[in-house]
């Protein structure tokens, strides 16, 4: 998980809410200007977020991703149109769960790791696809999130290897961790960053 640097709110989301003032998030998918327009939302966050999932980091696009509510729908139903709780997550489906999808209702506010707070500091990364909190409050995020499913670290270790490969530091900088012409960046910026600054792929240059 790495810091989102938001933009501001929209004017299309900021006029939809004047205009139903009464609509809760659920609402929006009884018309079609509604379901539109929590397309557009997502699209707009996904730029925000380099084309990342907000918890797992890795590469989502529009039809792979959901709009998630990092405060659950269920247990806060006054907070379902707040920008500021609206982020994007990986769609996951089936017997291995994970962020968005796995989260569903279940939050504590204490002790949850949001994306859009200083969070990089609550966790660490290895070379062999795991992730860990360094306290209580990480942990709880990597496990409520199913950080650690297979597919993940699976994905994130092979990840790890191509940029470790490289034993150019700088070289990966440009590949990895600089969004490319259509503002993405590579899946598990994160974790590329995390090792990028730990030394693992190259001296880096003290200039």
């Amino acid at each position: 998980m790495k810091k989102i640097n938001r933009e501001t709110e929209p004017d299309f989301w900021i006029e939809y809410k004047r205009l139903h003032p009464n609509h809760s998030y659920m609402d929006l998918d009884k018309s079609r200007q509604g379901r539109e327009t929590r397309k557009d939302l997502r699209n707009y966050l996904l730029r925000s977020q380099y084309g990342l999932c907000a918890y797992c980091c890795r590469s989502i696009g529009i039809e792979d991703s959901l709009n998630e509510h990092i405060k659950p729908q269920a247990k806060y139903p006054k907070q379902t149109m707040e920008y500021e709780n609206i982020i994007v997550s990986c769609r996951s489906e089936g017997s291995t769960l994970t962020c968005g999808s796995k989260k569903a209702n279940e939050y504590d506010e204490a002790l949850f790791v949001s994306p859009l707070e200083a969070c990089e500091g609550h966790f660490i990364f290895y070379p062999n696809g795991q992730i860990e909190g360094t306290g209580e409050r990480g942990q709880y995020t990597c496990d409520l999130l199913n950080l650690n499913a297979y597919e993940l670290q699976r994905a994130r270790r092979t990840q790890y290897k191509i940029c470790a490969d490289y034993q150019n530091a700088e070289l990966v900088h440009t590949y990895f961790l600089t969004p490319d012409e259509e503002g993405k960046q590579e899946s598990f910026a994160d974790m590329i960053q995390y090792f990028y600054e730990r030394g693992d792929f190259g001296i880096l240059n003290s200039e």
